[in-house]
């Protein structure tokens, strides 16, 4: 049963109790608009502020009844179907567009049939509009596009053109397909015309460490003048806690070239605020893939973007298809599963050598026996490392195998899974897990600090007789006291979603169960990708086929405008 708002009447009760809209998005409606609302007016707000929570900038008013409910249901348990009686389309349009609440000045924005929280429109408005300017910036011509060190590629070189010519441009493709060797090979090129000032930023701590350790490897003597590195939040000069930033349209950002990775994961609002502070005369060049998971908070520019080139120049959008990197057995189920191709998918994983199927129902975890290989190899591994003091290593070694889920409880969770892994392990190798900190230990931190940042992993390692919690932050981690840990987690399984923009060597997926809310294509793609070299599938082949088959909503003006 979900949980219903005690003031809730009528019809929106009725959506509550289908778990169409939350206590939340029915007590925000509510607070912004006036007590004789409309209930058809009432229901579209609570449905708008719903689909924030999930990632849309906006309802698009005559798809609301495609939406799904459910989707604050951790457990990921199949929802039952609840025939709702929507309101007549042109009545339900009418009925918002008289109301008070979407008037000039107002909390809500309706235009064009699709209804805004009004702060989410003007940064949608914003962003359109930036793109709008830089798209009319004049074009660069005369620069060489200097060779890559590796084979030819022709994809590779029109995406250094591109980002050499325009002022604005985009790089996508999954793990493998050399995004950061184009990065590299733009600003070497850059750099030999004169030395480039340069900035490197992703949305997550990370994220923006290995763009810099990638990058700043490989930059040839005399390219840059000045490199800085950092989260999207450092780059702007923004406080960890704050909307204030040091640069904006009046104070824009000192760099000859910007380059974002992981842009798929950059909100509307960290988006608007980017474009806000690049100036006319800063190159910026956005780099990531539209096919994986986007931001758990509002918007999908990257994706916007490639959906509708039109918002920059023509050729600045170039996607990079070439995968060097993972097994092609994995390579081909990620082609397959982008193209929503689900019998082609299934016929990838029975004739894969790489890729092994495993029926799950949500019982017997500890059960799977090339579940308890994995798990129990890969410990040992660390805990040989962490024992001999050679954190890197112990690091290095917690990459042989992740298990990644949908869902963060439950049977299909991380929390069953993580349980499952840890009494497993712990069967084999005496003392492990006994204390509060040990030997090997495997932590995913979940606070942002001055040290280390949400997302980072640490292991526990032995060094000089004493514990010490060692950070991966580059070649050389970094060491701190475990007491400075204890908001970590163990990290014997995470989510798909903190999982993006990392790889290792073999991948577990768990599978939601059919009729999860959280079974898209997206996701399914993003756990595949993680992988370089193994991968084994934890579930059903109908909650496989569902997912297959289900785009992730995210609506969004930028989309369709010109």
């Amino acid at each position: 049963m979900h949980e219903v708002p005690i003031a809730a009447e009528g019809k929106l009760r009725t959506f509550a109790e289908a778990g169409m809209i939350s206590p939340a998005d029915f007590h925000l409606a509510r607070r912004m608009t006036a007590r004789d609302e409309h209930e058809d007016a009432l229901l579209a707000f609570a449905l708008a502020t719903r689909e924030l929570r999930h990632g849309s900038v906006c309802l698009p008013l005559a798809e609301a009844p495609l939406l799904k409910a459910g989707l604050d249901a951790e457990e990921g348990a199949e929802q039952p179907e609840s025939a709702l009686e929507w309101p007549d389309p042109a009545s339900w349009h009418d009925v918002v567009a008289a109301s008070a609440a979407v008037a000039d000045g107002g909390p809500f924005t309706f235009v064009d049939g699709r209804l805004y929280l009004t702060r989410f429109h003007r940064q949608e408005r914003a962003v359109a509009r930036a793109l709008a300017r830089r798209r009319e910036l004049p074009l660069d011509e005369g620069f060489t596009v200097l060779p890559g060190g590796g084979d030819p590629d022709e994809q590779q070189d029109r995406a250094v053109a591109a980002a050499l010519r325009h002022r604005t441009s985009v790089i996508t493709g999954g793990p493998g397909t050399g995004k950061t060797t184009t990065v590299v090979r733009i600003i070497n090129s850059l750099g030999r015309r004169r030395p480039v000032s340069a900035a490197l930023a992703a949305p997550t701590g990370k994220a923006a460490r290995q763009l810099d350790e990638a990058v700043g490897a490989h930059l040839e003597p005399g390219a840059v003048s000045e490199l800085h590195s950092g989260t999207l939040h450092r780059i702007l000069g923004k406080r960890v806690r704050g909307t204030d930033a040091t640069y904006h349209a009046g104070n824009p950002l000192p760099y000859d070239v910007v380059v974002v990775d992981e842009t798929s994961m950059v909100s509307l609002e960290h988006m608007a605020s980017l474009l806000e502070a690049v100036g006319p005369d800063t190159r910026l060049v956005l780099v990531g893939d539209p096919h994986q998971l986007r931001s758990v908070e509002a918007g999908a520019v990257l994706a916007d973007i490639v959906a509708n080139p039109s918002l920059l120049q023509l050729g600045s959008v170039v996607e990079l298809r070439t995968n060097r990197r993972s097994q092609p057995d994995i390579t081909a189920l990620a082609d397959a599963i982008d193209a929503g191709d689900t019998k082609g998918a299934l016929e990838v994983i029975d004739g894969a050598t790489a890729i092994t199927w495993h029926d799950f129902d949500g019982h017997s975890i500890a059960g799977q026996p090339l579940f308890r290989s994995d798990v129990v190899g890969t410990a040992r591994a660390v805990v040989t490392a962490a024992g001999a003091g050679d954190a890197r290593a112990a690091l290095d070694a917690m990459n042989r195998h992740r298990v990644l889920c949908a869902h963060r409880v439950g049977h299909y969770g991380v929390q069953g899974w993580a349980r499952a892994a840890r009494d497993v392990i712990a069967a084999e190798l005496p003392e492990y897990g006994m204390a509060r900190h040990y030997v090997g230990q495997p932590l995913l931190l979940t606070q942002n600090t001055e040290t280390f940042s949400n997302g980072d992993v640490a292991v526990i390692v032995a060094r000089d007789g004493e514990l010490v919690a060692a950070i991966d932050q580059g070649r050389e981690p970094t060491l701190v006291p475990p007491v400075l840990l204890d908001d970590a987690s163990d990290l014997h399984a995470m989510t798909i979603h903190k999982a993006q923009g990392g790889q290792y060597d073999t991948v577990s997926v768990v599978l939601p169960p059919p009729g999860s809310p959280l079974a898209t294509r997206e996701l399914v793609y993003t756990a595949v990708t993680r992988a370089r070299t193994g991968l084994r599938i934890y579930g059903s082949r109908e909650a496989f086929a569902e997912a297959v088959a289900t785009p992730v909503r995210r609506a969004s003006g930028l989309a369709v405008s010109s």
